[in-house]
């Protein structure tokens, strides 16, 4: 039994059995998922609001898309709000919590990728020995306290957890993997540099080498300019336009332009792919920072080498599977037994921005 799961409904559960009328706030791919779940399990939804700036009389899936004070006179004070839509913006996470304040609110987690399977009271019990073992073995209460209000965020879609775990990324890569002037960094998902940019804020602009790589080619061409930029300032940046996998060749790739370009399902068009011990070619390799869209656990295996014997410091995406919240620290405790690894969730709603972080004891 998880002694640390204070949850025992899960948010789908609570829309079944409600009362209250349910709207939802926000309209999208999310909206559209939550919808498409609604009708196919007899749950009505009374209402879609969005901020003032988008409503305008617009239409979406046949509601009318109201304001929230328009809705609130026409169905009462007591709703149901299902956040449909994803942010890490404060004006909008503080909207979230004024909402919170007021009225029963959830966001719904959602599975990235199709083929996932998300927490549920059976997939807790599933996955309980995996669980328990990672969670006793993190490294500090405030991991556990992550690890523990994720999954009951997860399960219940109550936005209180989220909040109540919650720090500021700068503040934890500054006093966990406490970059210095001499690193050699892997940015492996460096999307358009902005990890570069913040790798130069916590160094005053000091290292010995980055090796980024982004598959994405819109992105990619951002990535070139900032390298070029930095490399006037004599800062080191080679930049490969290429994914990380665990073997080298193609691959099929969304193309998204933005942050979610993605190999998981992905046929749109083939990108060269690499692997963790190509790029780092015998470097002492001090931080790598993965962030690949779901592929975490093959780039984790094409870096064997290099991560068994330079145990570098690491900071993983840990949101693109439910499962990879234990699948990833027990495969990174294979290759380096020492490794202490911390859980830090960073401002977003749902629960992304969740990262591991893994220093060498």
């Amino acid at each position: 039994m998880l002694n640390f799961m204070q949850e025992a409904k899960s948010v789908w559960e609570l829309l079944r059995q409600t009362h209250k009328p349910i709207v939802l706030y926000g309209m999208g791919n999310g909206a559209d998922k939550i919808l498409d779940w609604c009708e196919k399990n007899s749950v009505q939804v009374q209402g879609v609001f969005a901020s003032d700036e988008f409503v305008r009389g617009q239409q979406f899936r046949g509601f009318t898309v109201e304001r929230y004070d328009a809705l609130c006179e026409r169905l009462g004070n007591e709703l149901l709000v299902v956040i449909a839509f994803a942010s890490e913006r404060p004006e909008v996470l503080e909207r979230f919590a004024q909402l919170a304040a007021e009225q029963e609110v959830v966001a719904p987690h959602l599975p990235l990728f199709d083929e996932e399977k998300t927490v549920s009271a059976a997939w807790l019990k599933r996955y309980e020995e995996q669980l328990q073992q990672v969670y006793d073995r993190l490294a500090d209460e405030q991991s556990r306290r992550v690890f523990a209000d994720t999954l009951n965020y997860k399960l219940s879609g109550k936005i209180s957890y989220l909040f109540d775990c919650e720090t500021q990324r700068e503040d934890d890569i500054r006093t966990l993997l406490q970059p210095t002037s001499n690193e050699v960094y892997l940015d492996l998902g460096a999307y358009n540099g902005d990890t570069i940019q913040e790798l130069g804020r916590l160094t005053d602009w000091q290292w010995r080498e980055v090796l980024a790589v982004e598959p994405d080619r819109r992105n990619c061409r951002k990535l070139r300019l900032l390298a070029d930029e930095l490399a006037a300032k004599g800062l080191a940046v080679e930049v490969r336009e290429a994914g990380i996998w665990n073997e080298q060749g193609e691959l099929g790739f969304s193309d998204s332009g933005g942050r979610q370009s993605t190999f998981i399902g992905a046929e749109k068009k083939t990108v060269p792919v690499t692997t963790i011990d190509s790029v780092a070619a015998g470097r002492d390799v001090t931080i790598v920072k993965m962030d690949v869209e779901g592929a975490e656990v093959q780039a984790i295996a094409g870096g064997r080498q290099t991560i068994g014997s330079c145990k570098p410091k690491l900071f993983v995406a840990a949101y693109h599977y439910d499962i990879d919240l234990f699948r990833l620290p027990l495969l990174l405790w294979e290759l380096v037994p020492e490794y202490k690894i911390y859980l830090r969730k960073h401002p977003y709603v749902p629960a992304w921005e969740l990262n591991f972080i893994c220093i060498e004891k």
